[in-house]
Order: C-alpha cells, then structure tokens, then sequence
C-alpha cells in the first residue's frame, strides 16, 4: 500500500455487501466481477503499489482469513493461507512474505490480527487503537458471525468462488510518478474518500516529493489521522480553512486548495502548520488541557462551549492555541468572552452566515491584542442583544440540544455547581412530563394546557439526572418523582436539581419563578450589559 492512499475505510456495510455479491455468485455458479484494480509497478523492490483496489483486496484478504481460521480440513486451510502469505519467499524477519501489506500505521496491526494463521478466532482481544483498525476488526467480526451460521458445504462453494470464480481488470501504471494523479482520478469511485484524503494528494503533488520524502511525509499524516479519526480530520481542515476565507462556502477540497494552499507552501504547512493545529483541535475537542496555571478554567469554558449545537467558535479557538497558547496572559479572559459569545450567538443569532462573520471578527482579531479586548472589539455584547438574551433566557427551549446546553451551563453556574462535560451520562429530565396523562396528578395542578406547553420547556422545568434515573421517573408526580430524584437517584449530585429538596409544590407559579431566578444567574454570569 503506497503512503499517498488513505487508511482502509470500508464499514460493515460494504464488507457484507461484497460478502452478498460472492453468495449470489455462488448459487448462480457466475463469476463475481471485482471491478478494476490499478497497480504501480515497483521494479525497485520487486512488489507492486495499490493505487485503486486498497479497500476491495483488504476486505477479500479479512474474508479469506475468516475462511482459512473456519476451516477443520488442514490442507484447505493451508491453501487459503497460501493467498494470504507466500511462506516459501520469507521475507527479512519475517516468517514469510504478505501478499498484501498495509500503510505504515496498520501493516503490523493487520499482520497480527487478521492475516496470521488462526488470528480471526481471537478478535475480541483486538480492539484497535484507530478508526481504520477497529474497521478491520468490526468487518472480520461480522463476515465471521456470517459465516459461522452456514454449513461446511456451503463455506467451502463461497470459498470456491472467492478463489476461482472472481474477474477483475488488471491494470499497471509503469511511471511511478503518476501514482498521486492516478489516485487522484480514479479513487473517486466506490466509497468517496475524506476530503483530506484529496488534500493530502493535493498537498504532496505540489510539493513534488520524491518518493522517500512522500513516505515520511505519509506516515506524519497517518499518525494525525490516527489521533483525530476521518471526519475529525475533515473539520479540522474546515476550521483552519475558515481562519483564512472569509466566506467559506462550498466544497471544502475546492475552497481549501483557494483559501489555503494558494497562499501556504506546502512544506510550511505541513512541516509547521498542521501538527501544531491536530494538537489543538484535540483540545478543543476533548477539553483536556496541558497542566498550567489557566488549565482548570480554560478546560471548563471549552467543555461549554463543546455543549453547544454549532461549531463556529472551534476556529478562532484554535487560532487562539495555535498562535498564543494556553500559558497566554490573555487565555482566561479570551476563552470567558469567546464561551459567553458562543451561547449568545446560539440563543439570538440564527442565520449561518451571520454566526460565521462574529466568530471571524474573532479570529481576525487574534494576532491584535488590543482590538481583541477592546471594548467594542469581538467580544462585545450590545444593549439590544443582551435584552434579546434575557428575553430569550424566559422562552421555551425546544430542541433537546439547546434544552441540554442550557442545563449543563447552569449547573456549572449555580452555588456548589461545576461543569460537565457534553459526554456525561447527565440527561434533561422535564420535572413536569411534556406529556401528561389524563387520569395523572399533574392534571389537579396543571390543569390548563396553555400553560403546561408554555412552561414544560422553560429553564425552570429542567433538573439533571442520569439516564437511568430519568426514566424511572418519566412520568410520575412531583413526589414520587423526588423520591427517584434524591433517595439513591444521585440528583443530589447535581446543583440544578439539588434546590428542589425543599420544593414541596410544582406549580405554574414556582416554574416561573425558578425560571426567572435561574436566567438572572446567568445573566450576572455572563454579565450581561
């Protein structure tokens, strides 16, 4: 597998639709067509480089495994594994030669989990540390749960198939060079690949490396894919795209290679550039920060803001690690304002491309310490949008995100509270049901409709619990429920249900005014002008 190809991608989808295509070739006794296979040919080592098949000839090796390791007659079995390893050319410090070999980062993993004899019989000890990894192991348990519910006779005529009864095309590009294009043009079919699988083939075609700079470079960028996972990868590159182009629309490959590439040398890039924005990113996104003087406030605010429906504060977030760092003078203050901007522009802002151009005035604004903190700089809330958000603060919430976001961010702002993180098992729990029974209790105290649905799922309604907790409660009265709540419930572990220990009544009257008393702590949090 040459460094330039991305990491094995297939899911159990696409590993079982080709499991399917071999048993209809089976019953009707007509070859099964894998399609092209486009191969480099390496003069050099003696072997050939995969530029289009990786993900059909890995997914027909993981099911030749599975057969060899299901397989009682040991001659078969060892000509299963003879198509899987030449052990009469044994390669150095190895028992023998694969015939398929993976990219620096999985070639070791497949070699041991999937391609060594009676491997596929011990997958449960093998979770796999990346996406692509926990793919291979995900489609090799899946054919096996398949294939372990058909009889002998029947492994062995879908066995006959995958050896005998497969065509493809074969086709060999000479000039090894060509590979990047190559790939390039024809990898597009099938499974669609990340978008910074392009970038990468973008980014090493006009570095023009040679093919041993290609490989250390490949082998960097598998090990941040490693880290971040495929569609994590993608958004980074989306963020640091919109930190340069002040309208990002539209493809992301295209609008990168404009916005980015145009104006970066690659190598800069790539040497400079990136690894430090994949270490940040995983900041942003797991909240775990670097021990340092502003590490517990800094990991709070980015925790709230990780809570959030939209993502647009990720940019100047990053930019703000990336150029300044956390151990910046100006960190708590920068991630206090950017955390209060981001649930304001949640709560009033609601076109896209408005959101979009508040946070690039942040990130412009970055590299200049007095325009960031200036007054009117950013960060500032005007008169009009803060009456907006208390006004907004009183409303209903009526998406489970927002109702989420909303109750987390209490917690951590009331008297004992602290901040939870978006991953936590804490769930909104409506006090009073959003459905109400007839024959239930609620309807003595709630008796007027209008009201129930004006009020349900407002803040004052909101307490957290666990999920189990919150549906043993469900629907029941207000005392059954605090009995849940609080007698081995676990919301005493909670700030934003903890006040409803001395809460004997849930009325209209106490819903508002819990409502009115919760929105004004966070408008003094916020400091709302």
């Amino acid at each position: 597998m040459p460094p330039y190809q991305r990491s094995y991608s297939w899911g159990e989808r696409e590993a079982l639709d080709l499991l399917g295509d071999l048993a209809e070739a089976t019953d009707s006794d007509i070859p099964h067509f894998i399609g092209a296979v486009v191969l480099v040919n390496g003069a050099e080592s003696g072997m050939v480089e995969i530029v289009d098949g990786q993900q059909r000839l890995t997914t027909l090796t993981i099911l030749l495994a599975v057969l060899r390791d299901l397989e009682a007659d040991k001659d078969r079995s060892a000509a299963l594994h003879a198509m899987i390893a030449d052990e009469d050319r044994p390669m150095l410090g190895e028992a023998a030669s694969w015939r398929l070999t993976l990219n620096y980062m999985d070639g070791a993993f497949f070699r041991d989990t999937i391609q060594r004899p009676g491997a596929t019989r011990t997958l449960e000890n093998e979770p796999g540390e990346s996406d692509s990894q926990q793919r291979m192991v995900g489609n090799a348990k899946a054919i096996l749960k398949e294939l372990k519910q058909v009889s002998d006779e029947r492994r062995r005529a879908l066995t006959d198939t995958v050896v005998n009864g497969c065509a493809l095309v074969r086709v060999v590009v000479n000039d090894k060079d060509q590979g990047f294009k190559v790939f390039r043009v024809l990898n597009t079919r099938g499974k669609e690949p990340d978008a910074h699988d392009i970038i990468k083939t973008e980014l090493f075609q006009k570095a023009k490396f040679s093919v041993k700079e290609a490989n250390a470079y490949a082998e960097r960028w598998a090990e941040h894919e490693a880290v971040l996972g495929g569609g994590a990868f993608d958004d980074l590159l989306r963020q640091i795209r919109a930190i340069h182009d002040r309208s990002p629309k539209g493809d992301l490959v295209a609008g990168f290679q404009k916005a980015v590439l145009s104006k970066i040398e690659p190598r800069k890039f790539l040497d400079d550039i990136l690894p430090s924005y994949v270490a940040a990113y995983r900041q942003i996104t797991t909240a775990k920060v670097d021990d340092g003087p502003h590490a517990k406030l800094v990991s709070d605010k980015l925790n709230q803001l990780r809570a959030l429906e939209q993502q647009s504060w990720r940019a100047p977030a990053l930019k703000f690690l990336v150029e300044r760092g956390l151990d910046s003078p100006l960190a708590p203050e920068f991630f206090t304002r950017l955390e209060r901007l981001g649930y304001m522009i949640q709560l009033i802002i609601h076109d896209k491309d408005q959101r979009n151009k508040r946070f690039n005035k942040v990130s412009d604004a970055v590299s200049n310490e007095r325009t960031l903190m200036a007054k009117n700089g950013p960060f500032a809330i005007s008169k009009d949008e803060a009456r907006k958000v208390r006004e907004r603060l009183l409303g209903r919430f009526a998406t489970f995100g927002q109702r989420r976001a909303m109750a987390l961010r209490l917690n951590a702002a009331l008297d004992g509270g602290f901040t939870i993180p978006p991953e936590s098992d804490a769930t909104v729990e409506h006090v009073l049901p959003r459905s109400v029974q007839e024959d239930s209790h609620w309807m003595v105290t709630w008796p007027d409709p209008a009201k129930r649905r004006e009020q349900c799922d407002t803040l004052g309604n909101f307490v957290l619990l666990t999920n189990k907790v919150n549906q043993k409660a469900d629907r029941l009265d207000y005392r059954a429920k605090k009995e849940v709540y609080f007698n081995g419930g676990g919301g005493a572990d909670f700030a934003l249900t903890r006040d409803l220990v001395d809460q004997d009544a849930w009325t209209p009257e106490v819903v508002r005014k819990r409502t009115e008393g919760l929105a004004e702590i966070l408008n003094v949090e916020w400091d709302l002008p």
